[in-house]
């Protein structure tokens, strides 16, 4: 018999890393319900496989560049209990990227809840399943609920970046190392690792970390293609943006993409758009798990600045989880697109309330503005 022939994809000329558009647009997280949005409105995602599906086929069709997956394990609490159901990420991806033709599918991961082993495998198959289109998005974890569930507890802050950066470092041999090695490190004692077949991306799939604090930063500079910044005001954004790639070239002499994500309300006015934001991100809240889970995220995460005042601190958390928020019409959240594209931003991850009806405003409004301000092609 002869031996399989697996045919190399340069991870850099994919959608993510190395599509023409200049604003690359990505769909997060269409796997969990409620997706990012902390109120129980009509409309909002009810993760099913066949909405899902659907999802990611317009997405594909629209010629967006990513989807990104959310790693959740339990709900938020509160009156409605948003995120209790969650599709896998590495399964639902690996389905996703089978039933869909360009766009890259992020599974992501805690690192210190799944071994690397079988990360490499995981990620490998999906990666072979799309010809190449799989991404992988590392995180360090923060929901000691969650753990527990696994019998384990977060380290501190800047442990579990340790313990993060040597689970990337045993994944990338696996996943580039022919034969057999042994890694011994601080956390991870591996004789003989090995895992067959590699994935088709060369040298390895796209990886993706969200990290903003300092440990954060350190750790996606080292290992990761694109950083998801934590951006909430596009003032800021300019100067955030421009430190992270700097640091990730005087350091490690690399170049990185930075996305950051966007909560999106288009409405023919902007009085209407408001309108709707204020009805479900303050009035229809789900006030009791967004303050909980503000207040977990504070003691366990230093990604985030949060506000003083309650109000705004539960709309930011129930509007896209502190998203950049792109709120009126067509026109302004087009213009608001330049302006933070112009501050160095490569790439936006959205969320909707309704995704059916925000990848429809996305085609028939949003898109062809996009297209005439130089974003997309």
């Amino acid at each position: 018999m002869s031996e399989a022939s697996d045919a190399r994809v340069e991870k850099w000329s994919g959608p993510v890393l190395g599509g023409p558009a200049a604003l690359k647009l990505a769909v997060f997280p269409p796997n969990q319900r409620g997706g990012v949005t902390g109120a129980d409105v009509e409309g909002k995602l009810l993760a099913t496989w066949e909405e899902s599906k659907r999802i990611a086929q317009r997405a594909d069709a629209l010629g967006l560049e990513a989807i990104v997956s959310a790693a959740r394990w339990r709900g938020y609490g509160g009156a409605a209990n948003l995120a209790d159901r969650v599709f896998d990420p590495f399964t639902w991806s690996a389905a996703l990227l089978a039933v869909t033709e360009q766009i890259q599918v992020f599974a992501t991961v805690h690192a210190p809840l799944i071994h690397p082993v079988l990360v490499a495998k995981m990620s490998a198959t999906a990666d072979h399943i799309s010809g190449g289109r799989f991404g992988i998005n590392i995180v360090a974890g923060w929901y000691a609920d969650e753990f527990a569930m696994f019998g384990l507890a977060p380290d501190e802050h800047d442990e579990r970046y340790a313990h993060a950066n040597e689970w990337t470092e045993l994944l990338k041999q696996l996943w580039t190392a022919p034969g057999e090695h042994d890694f011994h490190g601080r956390f991870f004692d591996s004789p003989g690792a090995t895992s067959e077949p590699k994935p088709l991306q060369d040298p390895y799939p796209v990886i993706m970390n969200a990290g903003t604090s300092a440990a954060g930063r350190a750790f996606a500079v080292t290992h990761s293609d694109l950083i998801l910044a934590g951006l909430q005001e596009i003032d800021a954004a300019k100067r955030q943006i421009a430190e992270i790639k700097e640091l990730a070239r005087t350091s490690r002499g690399r170049e990185v993409r930075v996305f950051g994500r966007g909560h999106v309300v288009c409405r023919p006015s902007e009085q209407e758009a408001r309108d709707y934001w204020h009805w479900v991100h303050v009035e229809r809240a789900d006030v009791e798990a967004m303050r909980r889970f503000a207040r977990l995220s504070a003691q366990q995460s230093q990604s985030s600045e949060y506000s003083p005042h309650e109000q705004k601190l539960i709309e930011g958390v129930a509007a896209g989880r502190w998203a950049l928020p792109f709120c009126g019409t067509p026109d302004q959240i087009v213009a608001r697109m330049s302006e933070i594209h112009a501050a160095g931003l490569d790439g936006l991850v959205l969320s909707w309330v309704d995704y059916d009806e925000g990848l429809d405003q996305l085609e028939q409004l949003i898109l062809p503005r996009m297209v005439a301000a130089g974003l997309r092609v």
